[in-house]
């Protein structure tokens, strides 16, 4: 208590700031409840933001099997010939290859490594040339489709 001195003494309780135990653990609590609920949807959006990742390295080598092709007979059967240092993505999210390389076509492959293997919906992203002139997009298991819409985010 606080008192002032006068003709009249006048005692008044003072405030005390600062929070209680109870309401420390409240809100503690409400933090984590919040956490709970976010992190999951913000590893959902990562995860799909970093598809790009995938996205571009195929497209990338699209047209890096396209000069190619230009100038010789069939469709380069290995990172290295399309230039490619490694067989990691720019990002590092996604481990490349090509598979089926031929004359007609190629098949483009992106898996996903590291954090970005949690995305088992996506997993693996391709890029098809079939017959020098239908590009098919697809994920997943099915090696025709994007049954989970990973190519139209």
């Amino acid at each position: 208590m606080r008192c002032s001195q006068g003709s009249v003494v006048v005692c008044a309780p003072t405030s005390q700031t600062g929070w209680t135990l109870s309401e420390l653990l409240v809100s503690l609590a409400l933090m984590a409840v919040l956490a709970a609920v976010a992190l999951p949807a913000f590893q959902t959006q990562q995860r799909q933001a970093r598809r790009s990742d995938a996205q571009s390295a195929l497209q990338q080598l699209q047209l890096a099997q396209a000069r190619w092709r230009g100038t010789q007979s069939s469709h380069a059967a290995d990172l290295a010939s399309l230039g490619w240092a490694g067989d990691l993505s720019p990002g590092g999210h996604y481990r490349l290859a090509i598979e089926d390389a031929s004359s007609e076509g190629y098949s483009l492959i992106a898996t996903p490594i590291g954090a970005q293997a949690r995305d088992s919906t996506c997993a693996p992203m391709r890029l098809q040339l079939r017959h020098m002139a239908t590009v098919v997009f697809s994920s997943g298991a099915d090696l025709a489709s994007d049954p989970g819409r990973c190519w139209r985010q």
